[in-house]
């Protein structure tokens, strides 16, 4: 059990008064070439030294100690405070500004040296403004059972520390560092990372990768890896919608055994820290595991459609969950590390692994703040300011805690690298410029259908059904990518997006003001992305749930069966506000295909009624009000002798698209929702 004598770190204000000790020197201190020796650190502590001859001598330097009571310097045998043989230490105890040695027998033991002292004080000094200074000489040789002899060219291990309480009471802050004593400096190559975390996060996620591999290709697996657990809420909930199946609690148990191995590895690798500290180090390699993987889910590409047979926007709820744990365990690493009494402003080297406290601070700041944007009424509210504060601060914070910690840079190795190859694949897009017709009936949304090409056709023809790009028109802004889906048009040849204004002043509001001054629009697109979590082909039965704009993807599934033989019968429902929002995307849509059987719904309608499409003599009857689900989604209307199977995808309002999902569940129907979890 750890307790008792140990070294921390603390920046404090009292004032102290001058006090000084001298003895006379035997040289080395006085020599010219001493005083022009570099420093180097040990935490918040300077040191430097010289050897003359078979003499060692030291300076040690706390640039800020004005409530410290005691600091200390040793060179051992080993990282540890304690070793076999006993070692000493040097202690300097600022009330007297005189210098003792004491033997670290153990944690809970530490008597004054006996006999003549091997290590000689020749100055101390603590000034009134919290400077502390004392200088110390002892030969390179051990004099006594002791000390270790010291090689003036080769690697010393020193450790150190100071305490706020008088000696001996624990240390608030302690380390040790390799030096060469011989040129006054760290030994870099010499130091050491023991943390086992990367290793770990690499061993988990390839685990993870294995499971879903095999989910995405084994059927056996498939079935049983969409077994439901949790099942999905009927209602909205802040705290819980979705429904949570054997998959996604694979991937959870293996993220969580990942975690227990690293506390473990933590509290084995630290066993001579105190429990705090130990606690403090647990937490911020939690944290570090919880940013190496929230950061996986944000590489857009194909790899996860290989990899897990889902794509990148179905793993946000695992970035959304990370991204909260990661903040809530860096908050406690950062306040146990307050509560340690480690100056967290600190821009000087820490600690057993190295880290800079002021960088995690700065990380710290800007990832929570992205946490806080990140809060859902603020991020739908405001969603350009959260994108580009996101794209900002990310990036800030990234930075930061790479400067953090070595530790830290080993183990986003893996996660940076597949979001640097998925950012370079994205640039594609900067070279998928389209001149769009515009087609524009009212003033809240626009229809923008991309010119027939070789590359629009092979989209049309080869992507994933209800699959989505990002779209940048340069006219509105150079900056501002948007995700839409996209809608196969009725001759299978290209594709066309439906966007609509969800309020004053937001991006497509501007696109579709800009768009009413002219007949065409320049668009870049990247894409595409998205893959069903169902197989839609695989079933007798498809119903289709829409609500306003989500009748995009159910469009982008009824086009393409247009061109595809089969005897699949797709059911669909989709409600709207007003009548004219029927006619929303009327080009692409109408007449519909004769294997669609549509129920069209008007909410604010108080009769049913029938409008007339503006470019056809196509009409459209509906019904007032809204769809009732448990007739909507049951088991008597769709199963039948010819019909075995069903399938039910849903996008629109959150109410909407949840309470389809309940009663999915409720008749062991498939499901997928579509919709951009941003």
């Amino acid at each position: 059990m750890l307790a008792c004598v140990s070294f921390v770190l603390v920046l404090a204000s009292t004032v102290w008064g001058n006090a000084t000790a001298t003895t006379n020197t035997s040289g080395c201190s006085d020599n010219l070439l001493f005083s022009l020796q570099p420093t180097f650190s040990l935490g918040p502590i300077s040191m430097r030294t010289f050897i003359k001859d078979t003499t060692l001598c030291a300076q040690v330097i706390f640039p800020n100690a004005a409530t410290v009571r005691w600091v200390s310097v040793g060179f051992s045998l080993t990282k540890y405070m304690v070793n076999t043989p006993v070692s000493n230490v040097v202690v300097f105890d600022v009330t007297t500004a005189l210098m003792k040695q004491y033997l670290m027998k153990s944690y809970d033991s530490v008597p004054l040296q006996p006999g003549l002292p091997s290590i000689v004080q020749i100055h101390g000094s603590v000034a009134a403004d919290g400077l502390l200074s004392f200088t110390f000489e002892r030969p390179l040789v051990a004099t006594t059972p002791y000390d270790i002899a010291l090689d003036p060219a080769g690697v010393t291990q020193m450790i150190w520390g100071y305490a706020l309480g008088q000696w001996p009471t624990k240390h608030v802050a302690f380390g040790d560092v390799q030096v060469l004593l011989g040129a006054s400096q760290i030994n870099d190559e010499g130091i050491t990372y023991t943390s086992s975390t990367p290793m770990i996060v690499v061993i988990a996620f390839g685990v993870m990768v294995t499971l879903g591999l095999l989910a995405a290709y084994v059927n056996p697996w498939h079935r049983w890896s969409r077994v439901i657990l949790i099942a999905p809420s009927k209602r909205v909930s802040m705290f819980y919608t979705d429904p949570f199946n054997v998959g996604e609690a694979a991937v959870v148990l293996v993220y969580v055994g990942g975690a227990i191995a690293i506390c473990w590895i933590v509290h084995v690798q630290f066993n001579d820290h105190p429990p705090l500290h130990q606690w403090c180090l647990a937490l911020g390699h939690l944290a570090l595991q919880a940013l190496a993987s929230l950061l996986l889910p944000v590489a857009r590409g194909h790899h996860w459609e290989l990899a897990f047979g889902t794509s990148y926007e179905r793993l946000l709820k695992f970035h959304r969950w990370l991204g909260l744990f990661c903040v809530a365990t860096s908050g406690g690493h950062l306040v146990l590390n307050m509560v340690n009494g480690v100056n967290t402003t600190s821009s000087a080297t820490y600690g057993t692994l190295q880290v800079v406290p002021l960088y995690g601070l700065l990380a710290f700041v800007a990832f929570a703040s992205m946490t806080v944007l990140a809060w859902e009424p603020i991020r739908r509210s405001m969603y350009e300011v959260f994108y580009y504060y996101h794209r900002v601060a990310s990036v800030v914070g990234l930075v930061f805690i790479l400067l953090h910690c070595p530790t830290v840079q080993y183990t986003l190795i893996c996660p940076l690298i597949a979001y640097g190859i998925s950012a370079v694949g994205r640039i594609v897009a900067f070279w998928n410029r389209h001149e769009a017709v515009v087609t524009i009936d009212d003033s809240s949304s626009v229809l923008v259908t991309l010119p027939t090409s070789a590359q629009t056709t092979k989209w049309a023809t080869q992507a994933n059904p209800c699959s989505f790009f990002w779209v940048n028109v340069p006219s509105i802004s150079l900056l501002e990518w948007h995700p839409f889906t996209a809608i196969v048009t009725r001759d299978g040849k290209s594709i066309a997006f439906c966007m609509k204004s969800m309020g004053a002043g937001g991006f497509v509001d501007r696109v579709v003001r800009h768009a009413a001054t002219t007949p065409t629009l320049s668009l870049l697109v990247g894409g595409p992305y998205g893959k069903p979590s169902i197989h839609l082909t695989q079933y007798d039965v498809l119903v289709l749930v829409a609500g306003g704009v989500g009748i995009t993807p159910m469009l982008n599934v009824i086009n393409r069966h247009r061109h595809q033989p089969g005897r699949q019968i797709l059911h669909l429902f989709w409600v709207v506000r007003t009548a004219n929002d029927l006619l929303l995307a009327e080009d692409l849509m109408f007449p519909l295909p004769s294997n669609v059987r549509a129920t069209f719904y008007v909410s604010h309608a108080r009769t049913g009624g029938v409008v007339i499409c503006r470019r056809s003599c196509d009409s459209v009857t509906y019904v007032p009000g809204k769809p009732v689900m448990d007739e909507v989604v049951n088991t008597t209307r769709y199963l039948s002798v010819n019909s075995t199977s069903v399938g039910v995808l849903a996008c629109g309002p959150p109410g909407l698209v949840l309470e389809a999902q309940w009663y999915s569940y409720q008749c062991n129907f498939d499901f997928h929702k579509d919709g951009f979890e941003f």
